[in-house]
């Protein structure tokens, strides 16, 4: 399941950039999301960044299968694990910064939609 939103996720966010850009290299006026810059609808309304969230979601459920597969809540398995999340943590992280500057509305988006599932900025 995991797979499956981080897939449409990432189809969102495309089909959100490439109709935005569409609109400006036409020269359409930008109006709802398209005018705040970022997508802020469908699963973007849940999590700022639901496919990184989901992207964690299965390497932590890859770890738990191998907790089940040996008995140990920590094997060395955690590693990589850790890793991958703290490396999408921080990515996401830097994602933030360059959106809070570019996007002047991106602040109130921070305020109302958790960065990936439950937790606030």
């Amino acid at each position: 399941i995991f797979v499956i939103t981080e897939t449409i996720a990432d189809q969102q966010q495309y089909k959100f950039q490439t109709k935005k850009y569409k609109k400006i290299n036409l020269g359409e006026k930008l109006d709802g999301e398209y005018k705040d810059g970022f997508i802020s609808s469908r699963l973007w309304k849940y999590s700022r960044h639901p496919n990184f969230a989901s992207e964690q979601l299965i390497w932590i459920t890859y770890y738990f299968f191998s907790v089940s597969a040996n008995g140990k809540l920590i094997n060395w398995s955690i590693i990589g694990c850790l890793l991958l999340v703290i490396l999408f943590y921080n990515s996401a992280k830097f994602s933030e910064g360059i959106s809070e500057k570019k996007y002047p509305k991106y602040k109130d988006y921070q305020k109302s939609v958790p960065i990936f599932i439950g937790f606030r900025k």
